[in-house]
């Protein structure tokens, strides 16, 4: 009797094979980019080795998702190994889209050789650059990059893998929000410049026309009165004269104090506020309510004061020249380390929105221009027909005070 053969092992297909390892790679991939794993197995001629970042712990993916800046690891060549959360808002690309393509690829074409240039030299280095998304919408944006070295670890066989092998950690910093910063501050600084020189000529208009006529005409008096004979007839003439240089005085006072007016450094804000809104209301006829809460007694940084002045002025100018109003209420209170002035009045009102359109804008972006500068925000609500309402706040914080003299 034959004994019986045993069954013998069928090998695996090829496919099988194929299926098993396809298997344990995506399962490899998941557990990288789940942070499950932080170490590489890597199989060479001297057999296996254990590469893992050095002092890397678990959770270091979560520690680059939490980042506000881009971060992404790359091998020398620039290929994405990782890259974080906000890496992929800033290229506007899917992380998944990301992993295993060049890094060189996200900017634009004509950097792309210079970003090369600092990624196959792999040391530390950092410049702007401008990041390109698959819409062509280009992001600003700094990228740093820095060698990270790889810690080697024996295996099993003995085998080790060099101490000098490094991948490059590239952190990407979005710079829109701060080029448009710098952008508005360029704007502003152009407009109070053009605002400073708009002021000069209206000063040399009026010095030209008011000042200069009365000083002339003082001159052809005094020359006139030098060949009169009769005294009766100089009285006369001195007389007229003496108007005039009292009308010059007045008129080289009221520039004086359009240009900076003296009580505000002398007395402050709340003093110098009155006085204008005094002078105000008796040379245009106009009711101004004006009421300075207590807070504003105390003095405060010269720039914070010199500015919400202005904005008064500007805006009983306003009132002066377009509102057609009989009454305007007027407060001034410093509060929570915030300077706000309120002005509003019973005149015709107009469209906000349409004056700050107009090349003029009724003084309303300097308004707006001066406040920016220091922080603060000026508020406009008008309708026609319905008068005025202007708010304008200024933060004082730290800066805000002064050491009373």
């Amino acid at each position: 009797m034959k004994p019986r053969a045993r069954p013998q092992k069928r090998r695996p297909s090829p496919t099988r094979k194929l299926r098993a390892r396809l298997h344990e790679a995506e399962a490899t991939l998941d557990a990288i980019r789940s942070g499950e794993v932080d170490a590489i197995v890597v199989s060479g001629p001297g057999g296996e080795q254990t590469r893992t970042f050095e002092g890397a712990t678990h959770p270091y993916h979560v520690l680059l998702n939490a980042m506000s800046d881009g971060a992404a690891l790359l091998v020398s060549d620039g290929t994405i190994l990782f890259g974080n959360r906000r890496l992929g808002e800033i290229a506007r690309e899917p992380l998944e889209g990301l992993r295993g393509s060049r890094f060189q690829q996200l900017v634009a074409a004509t950097e792309r050789p210079s970003l090369q240039k600092l990624v196959r030299e792999g040391r530390n280095a950092a410049r702007e650059f401008a990041m390109v998304s698959r819409e062509a919408t280009a992001t600003p944006v700094w990228i740093a990059l820095s060698a990270v070295p790889l810690g080697a670890y024996p295996v099993g066989n003995g085998a080790g893998a060099g101490n000098g092998d490094t991948i490059l950690m590239a952190i990407i910093t979005d710079l829109t929000e701060r080029k448009r910063a710098e952008a508005t501050r360029l704007e502003l600084m152009q407009r109070v410049i053009s605002a400073e020189e708009d002021e000069r000529r209206r000063l040399a208009r009026e010095l030209h026309d008011e000042t200069g006529q009365s000083l002339t005409t003082l001159l052809v008096g005094l020359r006139s009165i030098a060949d009169i004979t009769k005294l009766t007839k100089a009285r006369l003439i001195a007389k007229r004269l003496r108007e005039v240089a009292a009308r010059t005085v007045d008129d080289v006072g009221r520039l004086a104090r359009g240009l900076h007016p003296a009580v505000l450094d002398d007395k402050g804000l709340a003093a110098a506020a009155r006085r204008y809104v005094n002078d105000f209301a008796k040379a245009m006829g106009v009711v101004v309510d004006l009421r300075v809460e207590r807070s504003v007694q105390r003095r405060l940084a010269p720039l914070v004061e010199s500015t919400m002045y202005r904005i008064l002025q500007e805006a009983l100018t306003n009132v002066a020249r377009h509102a057609q109003a009989r009454m305007v209420g007027v407060v001034l209170k410093h509060e929570n380390s915030v300077l706000e002035l309120v002005i509003r009045d019973d005149g015709v009102g107009f469209d906000p929105a349409a004056a700050l359109s107009e090349a003029s804008g009724l003084g309303l972006h300097g308004m707006h221009e001066r406040v920016a500068l220091l922080g603060g925000s000026v508020q406009i609500a008008s309708r026609r027909g319905h008068g005025t309402m202007i708010r304008a706040r200024i933060p004082t914080g730290r800066v805000g005070q002064r050491a009373s003299n």
